[in-house]
């Protein structure tokens, strides 16, 4: 089958650097807190500290299920392939079995000093099957989501046939927010390796 025959929608490089970064800040952050002179007496402070580091402890898991869950998604005329790269897993499914499609918006949002940012404001499309458990597709963790999704609203109707279309949509939105967590986890690691080097 060539690749007219199908479109091909990779783990996105904005999930992956999320997920690796994301996770290395948080650990990083705990490492900091981190502090075995904390005299067990002082239980406000011991508390507090180790608090904190199951905050971010649960944001690094986050994380990492995050990049486990990265997907790969493969589709034709006759089927849909959903492939786990990290979890050695694939499901492979007939478009018969696909009851229904829909599209909605999908965003990422942080808070800081009590107000609302706007990290990553996108789509997201919802495969219902006859058989199957529900199926989520964001355009935050696939490349090609906007020829994809165009043809997954069809592929319920009688009339159905894959249109490749243009396949070299890019969207760099998010990146500007990866970059700045790639700076401040590089800048963490530095500082930390120093200390070390200095004790």
């Amino acid at each position: 089958m060539s690749n007219n025959d199908r479109i091909i929608a990779n783990p996105s490089l904005l999930q992956i650097g999320f997920s690796l970064f994301g996770m290395l800040f948080s650990l990083s952050v705990s490492y900091l807190i981190y502090n075995p002179e904390v005299e067990s007496y002082e239980k406000g402070d011991y508390l507090a500290m180790w608090i904190l580091i199951s905050i971010f402890g649960i944001f690094a898991l986050g994380c990492i299920y995050m990049l486990l869950s990265s997907k790969k998604v493969e589709l034709t005329d006759e089927f849909l392939s959903i492939e786990y790269p990290l979890l050695l897993k694939t499901k492979k499914v007939s478009i018969d079995d696909i009851k229904k499609v829909t599209e909605s918006n999908y965003n990422i949002k942080s808070s800081h000093d009590f107000s609302t940012i706007e990290v990553y404001n996108g789509r997201q499309i919802k495969i219902e099957f006859f058989e199957l458990k529900k199926l989520t597709i964001t355009s935050f963790e696939v490349t090609n989501y906007e020829i994809l999704s165009q043809n997954l609203k069809n592929v319920t109707k009688s009339y159905f046939k894959l249109h490749t279309g243009n396949k070299s949509i890019k969207n760099f939105q998010g990146y500007g927010w990866l970059i700045f967590i790639i700076i401040l986890t590089v800048g963490l690691l530095f500082s930390l390796i120093q200390k070390n080097i200095e004790h």
